[in-house]
């Protein structure tokens, strides 16, 4: 007798457990009612909607952990809709509780197929599908671009393919799920896994929701060439000139692939072609002069071609630094483009004997070398005028630029026998070696 009256109280208790913890759902579900009826209210009564959804994920969190309940498909479907509805108050979102959320929902999901079709369940996987996207966001603009692709794969995950029926009142939806997966192929790329980024990338080129984001040809075709597959980069290149004829990136990203490939007649038709369209930008003629100061030097042209080619370079230096006419770089480059020129001159003086032919000759090279000189004087003068007011905000490549420019500088004021502004410059090279 006794022992069944044991055995009877022991059952007695672990059915009191049982109802206890189903009571936790109760609590924690009105709670919840409570929390969004607060929220609803004109004007929304924050602490009482903080109260009811502390209280709420208090009682779903003991539901959830115990043994009776921590398979209850309703308990893990309650829970996420108190995490993600936590995840809205600023108060209560410090650990982004909606993380919590989109497990709790796919729990629920795993447990009762069913619920994927509650009337609660789109607005709470759209809710934790924008909560997502602005945490991987976040992340993406921090440079954090592992945890930032994970965050935004979980919101893409609960959303599924598209068109999904569940989302036909919150078409939204469908851009949510197309930015996401954009800015998932962007953070792929950037966390130098190509292999994830490309696939995204290519599938949201066809995408109606992200139609006008020319990004998403230009890093799928940066994701491609960092493969090695050229091919591939020009083509996807091809297809955002054909979308987007007017972008200027798109233009870009088409001029630099023709200047890696070292492509001459199809770099200087893109330059010419993307001067004409963009006539104010000095990168554009600094690029040109770049070009064609190269091809006047290159192994098999003719003399007339260099002339002309020499021609060219000068102009779109010039220009470069007419649109630009503070800018270190440009006013180096039209220097030392002179420079160079007088340089090599000077190289073959150096090379000439002390027959009276000769220092004819000499005495001619020695007037085009100092014509040159005074040509690029100004504009080097300039440029470490511009680079020398801003010393300690200059960029690696500027820096060199700089000593570049001074080395130069100190040249010709050496042959000119101004010793003055040499010491000044060499005063400048030392400090900055």
């Amino acid at each position: 007798m006794n022992k069944k009256v044991l055995f009877l109280a022991a059952g007695v208790l672990l059915a009191t457990g049982s109802f206890a913890q189903k009571d936790k759902l109760k609590e924690a579900s009105k709670e919840l009612k409570k929390a969004q009826e607060a929220k609803t209210k004109t004007p929304p009564d924050e602490a009482a909607t903080r109260e009811a959804y502390q209280k709420a994920k208090e009682a779903i969190d003991a539901a959830t952990t115990h043994a009776d309940t921590k398979d209850n498909a309703d308990a893990w479907f309650t829970k996420a809709a108190v995490y993600i509805g936590m995840q809205d108050q600023s108060e209560l979102n410090a650990d982004q509780p909606y993380r919590e959320g989109i497990v709790a929902i796919k729990r629920a999901f795993e447990l009762n197929k069913k619920l994927e079709n509650n009337d609660q369940a789109p607005m709470m996987l759209a809710n934790a599908a924008f909560f997502a996207y602005n945490d991987g966001i976040q992340h993406y603009n921090n440079s954090k671009f592992n945890e930032a692709y994970e965050y935004l794969k979980s919101g893409a995950d609960i959303l599924g393919p598209d068109k999904d029926r569940r989302f036909i009142t919150i078409p939204i939806i469908d851009t949510i799920r197309a930015q996401t997966k954009m800015f998932m192929g962007f953070t792929a790329f950037y966390a130098q896994n190509y292999d994830a980024a490309i696939p995204l990338l290519k599938e949201m080129q066809t995408s109606p929701y992200v139609a006008n984001e020319s990004n998403v040809y230009l890093i799928l075709a940066e994701a491609y060439k960092a493969k090695g597959n050229k091919e591939q980069q020009l083509a996807v290149i091809k297809e955002a000139k054909k979308k987007f004829p007017d972008d200027k990136n798109v233009a870009a990203a088409e001029l630099n692939y023709f200047i890696e490939s070292g492509k001459q007649e199809e770099i200087t038709s893109k330059l010419e072609e993307a001067a004409a369209n963009d006539p104010q930008n000095p990168e554009l003629q600094l690029n040109m002069g770049i070009v064609y100061s190269g091809m006047a030097v290159g192994d098999k042209v003719t003399e007339a071609q260099a002339k002309e080619f020499n021609s060219k370079a000068e102009a779109a230096y010039k220009k470069a630094v007419a649109l630009a006419p503070n800018n270190g770089v440009y006013n180096y480059q039209l220097g030392a483009y002179y420079y160079n020129q007088a340089a090599e001159i000077n190289g073959e003086m150096n090379n000439l004997g002390v027959s009276k032919a000769e220092q004819l000759k000499y005495e001619e090279l020695l007037q085009k070398r100092n014509a040159l000189f005074a040509l690029a004087l100004p504009a080097l003068e300039k440029s470490n005028e511009a680079f020398s007011a801003r010393p300690n905000k200059l960029s690696g490549e500027e820096r060199k630029y700089f000593f570049n420019c001074l080395s130069a500088l100190k040249e010709i004021y050496v042959i000119q026998d101004d010793n003055e502004k040499a010491k000044a410059v060499r005063t400048k090279l030392e400090a900055m070696q």
